[in-house]
């Protein structure tokens, strides 16, 4: 008992002492000492241990604490910014060095790479690129331009076959199939007539094939663009094709004068043509919707083809059309065949009969009479049948067949 009496007062002394000692920092902050504050009750345990700081101490001790921390922090904060100031300008120093210098042999791939990828999509845009290019490289070029922009590599693959005649064909043939698959047969048809300084042979060529190609899949849009392009043509006249022509060194155009000279149905007779053997009938009707000066040949064309397939069904078409000039010269040539005047002679009398040029029709009944004397001369009937509303045969054949 004692003895923790001692030690009570023993611990009691001390933590008196340490209470009426002044608190660090305390005069420096208020002017004045603090005064020590004791328990009201004289013999209370004190809280906490004396060993661990107070509350007080740790908040008189904590601003220098602070203090020293952002001390710290400002230091370290200013060695890493010299440090990276340092790297950094010794990795400029060392890109600078390793840049490649006019004229040096050092080339940057990444710089090669990029150098060539902006000259590849800047290489269409520009003009007489092919004196400074190879035929592959042009090629190459049109090529990867025709899955982006089909239409301008159809137009540079133009420009650069008039820039070098010598490598026309193998710039624009590529093309061909690519762009009538995707069906721009207006846009590649447009491209060649606006075209200058393509070779007149080549340019009809290319057409011809484009407009082929086109009335196999769209017959009716392919007729109806020909029928507008020769419509423009007729009403402003051969001097687009004489301009072309001068530019690419023959303006005096082909020799024959066909294409493309002035007048004539030249493209339109390409589309009746084709379309003709795939669909007769269809290309009869459309080309009777024509200006006379243009369908008439067209219409002969096609109706002969369609008489020569199904000359009952193009009969009835003749009968229901009435008497019109643009059906005699099939109607000579048909109905003055052995064919019809075999099978069915009065049916070749009616056709006859129905010609509208008294001129033609007479030629046409003198025909049909020496058709029926040549398969039957005794039958008189067909061939005054042939003569009715005409005159007799001229001459020795009209006695020659009298006679008989």
């Amino acid at each position: 008992m004692r003895q923790d009496r001692q030690d009570i007062m023993s611990e009691r002394f001390n933590l008196d002492r340490l209470e009426q000692q002044p608190p660090l920092g305390s005069l420096g902050q208020s002017g004045k000492t603090a005064q020590p504050q004791r328990s009201g009750r004289p013999h209370s345990r004190p809280s906490r241990s004396f060993f661990l700081p107070t509350t007080d101490e740790s908040a008189q001790n904590g601003p220098g604490w602070q203090r020293m921390g952002w001390r710290v922090a400002a230091v370290v904060m200013v060695s890493v910014s010299a440090l990276v100031w340092m790297w950094g300008g010794a990795d400029e120093d060392a890109s600078a060095s390793n840049s490649p210098a006019t004229g040096s042999a050092y080339q940057d791939p990444w710089q090669q790479l990029a150098t060539a990828t902006a000259q590849a999509d800047d290489a269409p845009l520009s003009a007489g690129r092919t004196a400074a290019l190879s035929l592959a490289q042009c090629q190459a070029m049109l090529m990867s331009m025709l899955a982006k922009d089909p239409s301008g590599a159809w137009r540079l693959a133009l420009q650069w076959a008039s820039e070098r005649p010598d490598w026309a064909q193998a710039l624009v043939d590529p093309l061909l199939e690519p762009l009538w698959q995707r069906r721009m047969f207006d846009v590649m048809l447009q491209g060649l007539d606006q075209a200058t300084g393509l070779e007149l042979a080549l340019r009809s060529a290319w057409m011809d094939a484009t407009l082929v190609r086109w009335t196999e899949t769209a017959p009716t849009q392919a007729a109806n663009w020909a029928a507008n392009w020769e419509a423009h043509r007729a009403a402003y006249g051969a001097a687009h094709w004489t301009a072309a022509g001068a530019a690419s060194g023959n303006a005096a155009g082909p020799a024959d004068g066909a294409r493309p000279g002035a007048g004539g149905a030249d493209l339109l007779a390409v589309v009746n043509d084709r379309w003709a053997h795939q669909d007769a009938r269809s290309a009869t009707v459309f080309a009777s919707t024509l200006p006379p000066s243009i369908g008439r040949p067209l219409l002969t064309e096609s109706l002969n083809r369609w008489l020569a397939l199904d000359g009952l069904a193009a009969r009835e078409w003749i009968r229901a059309q009435g008497a019109t000039p643009a059906l005699d010269a099939s109607i000579v040539q048909h109905a003055t065949q052995d064919e019809l005047a075999r099978q069915s002679p009065r049916e070749a009398v009616d056709l006859v009969h129905r010609i509208t040029d008294p001129s033609v029709r007479q030629q046409a009944q003198w025909a049909l009479a020496r058709t029926f004397r040549d398969i039957d001369p005794g039958r008189q009937d067909w061939q005054a049948m042939a003569l009715t509303g005409g005159q007799p045969l001229p001459g020795d054949e009209g006695q020659a067949s009298g006679s008989d």
